[in-house]
């Protein structure tokens, strides 16, 4: 194997060869409410990025965070910031986004955060709560250091919208919405009751209420199919103001600071951004983006869009013209493969990517967005790649990344190597499996795991694999009671038919990565270096 890319002379500097791709997926957006820091966040797939200077550049903030996969964001009239996951962790800041720490949640209650909204008298009350896709509502009232239920009353543990009323001085006034429909709590989120929309056959994915909820009682609601609806009586009643608003889903709706007076409502419907300036009785669209809109936040001067794949745009009018921020680059590659003399990146959502110039240059393997998301690579000979996703299992490519097809439908794999032997390999799952092939992943079949229960997060062999038949093994092990989780190292010296637990380390991080040294003639897998 070539090590051209890599390995460097020990006088050469390295050089920074910039981003692989601008952009990055985004799926949560606040911006400061503190006149003294004013400052834009943005929620991806690889932590949070924040900007200083109106978007132009952004830095990105890992700090607390024990997994770079979010899902949410929110800002509390004070400043705090609070953060959900797509594996159900919440996190809280109070020092504006430069460090996080993570609250306490019971693991039963852990699922995918959707929506967050903190209180509006969050210095008096300490209250803040996250919406979840099967763990119903959870509530802190001790400003998101723990968590619990606070469902009480809502239908179905989906809780797919939360939002509220901005002037909790009389009432405490909060809607959320569930595949049944719509429902609200008066007395901030101890308890619920059905509001006046009830849909058999669409589901509510998004709530938006009036800046001026105390004197207009008005909210809006969007739907999966397409349907956008309004009450003006505190969703007692709900007029159906459109059937189908554009081609699919109402992904977000902003209602501006001002919209007692101006009416103005933005709504992002699949790529295309909706505005009226009537309350919603009207529509134009304001601008196509090149992906779906995720994501809508603002204030009195700006408004934020957060898409999928594009990342940041920016509107000064209110949501009739945008522009992008060039400077945004959020992009969750994981890992890094050398193969002769290709370079392999490859993200969650971000998919692989490939250079033929040490990096210099890159380009997107098309035709696996349908496999999303997406966990580990492994590269054979020149045409032959392999693919771990998350939901499906493993896709197989025999023809240098143009075409791919499913080979394993065994979900939960997390990582796959071929060792150059001519057609071994090994796949390793997040409940500890083991998997083998001996044609170069066409087809696999379930060998004995030392590991069983255990998360396989990486597998690597040894640079010098056909004469010491050496492996690695990286395992995550569950806390368990008062037990914290662990990182294990797993080693065998007989192409795995074998496995020695060689160390272990009490960590909460959810990853681990293996390195082997390139140019080493003995005992190379001693060498190896953990991150």
């Amino acid at each position: 194997m070539s090590s051209k890319i890599v390995l460097l002379e020990e006088t050469s500097p390295w050089k920074f060869l910039g981003p692989i791709a601008n952009g990055g997926t985004v799926f949560g957006l606040a911006i400061s409410p503190v006149a003294d820091v004013p400052r834009y966040w943005a929620a991806t797939g690889c932590g949070v990025f924040s900007s200083d200077d109106e978007g132009a550049t952004w830095a990105q903030t890992l700090s607390g965070l024990t997994t770079p996969l979010l899902s949410s964001l929110a800002v509390a009239l004070n400043g705090a910031l609070f953060a959900g996951s797509l594996e159900g962790d919440l996190f809280r800041s109070f020092d504006f986004g430069s460090t996080w720490e993570v609250g306490t949640l019971p693991s039963e209650h852990k699922a995918t955060v959707i929506a967050l909204f903190p209180s509006p008298n969050f210095r008096a009350d300490g209250a803040v709560f996250a919406a979840t896709d099967g763990e119903g509502l959870l509530v802190s009232r001790d400003s998101g250091r723990n968590w619990e239920d606070s469902s009480f009353g809502l239908g179905d543990p989906a809780v797919l919208a939360v939002a509220g009323s901005s002037d909790w001085s009389r009432q405490e006034i909060m809607f959320a919405a569930t595949t049944e429909g719509v429902f609200v709590s008066r007395n901030g989120g101890r308890a619920w009751r059905k509001a006046g929309l009830m849909l058999e056959d669409d589901i509510v994915d998004v709530l938006a209420v009036s800046p001026a909820y105390a004197q207009d009682q008005t909210l809006f609601a969007g739907t999966e199919g397409g349907s956008l609806y309004r009450s003006e009586d505190g969703g007692i009643t709900w007029g159906l103001l459109q059937e189908q608003l554009g081609e699919g889903p109402i992904n977000c709706l902003w209602l501006s600071s001002n919209f007692a007076e101006s009416g103005r409502t933005v709504v992002a419907v699949g790529t295309a951004i909706h505005v009226s300036d009537d309350r919603g009785e009207s529509w134009h669209v304001g601008q196509v983006m090149p992906h779906s809109v995720l994501a809508l936040t603002g204030d009195q001067n700006v408004v934020l869009a957060g898409l999928h794949d594009a990342g940041v745009w920016k509107s000064l009018d209110g949501g009739a013209t945008w522009a992008s921020f060039d400077g945004f680059t959020a992009r969750g590659f994981e890992r890094l493969l050398v193969a002769e003399d290709r370079l392999f990146a490859i993200g969650p959502q971000e998919g692989v990517y490939v250079s033929g110039d040490g990096g210099v240059t890159w380009r997107n393997l098309l035709g696996l967005d349908v496999y999303t998301s997406f966990t580990s690579l492994a590269v054979g000979d020149q045409q032959t790649l392999l693919v771990a996703s998350q939901e499906q299992g493993l896709v197989r490519s025999a023809d240098g990344g143009l075409t791919w097809g499913l080979v394993e439908q065994t979900v939960g794999v997390q990582a796959v190597l071929l060792l150059p032997n001519g057609g071994e390999g090994l796949a390793g799952t997040v409940s500890g499996q083991l998997l083998a092939t001996h044609d170069a992943g066409k087809t696999w079949q379930e060998v004995e795991s030392p590991c069983e229960g255990q998360e396989i997060l990486s597998l690597v062999a040894s640079p010098n694999y056909t004469e010491d038949h050496a492996l690695l093994m990286g395992t995550r092990i569950p806390s368990e009671g008062k037990r914290q989780s662990r990182i294990s190292v797993w080693a065998s010296k007989d192409s795995g038919a074998s496995w020695k637990q060689i160390t272990v380390q009490n960590t909460p991080a959810r990853w681990i990565h293996i390195a082997i040294p390139l140019g080493v003639a003995e005992d190379a897998a001693d060498q190896a270096v953990l991150a």
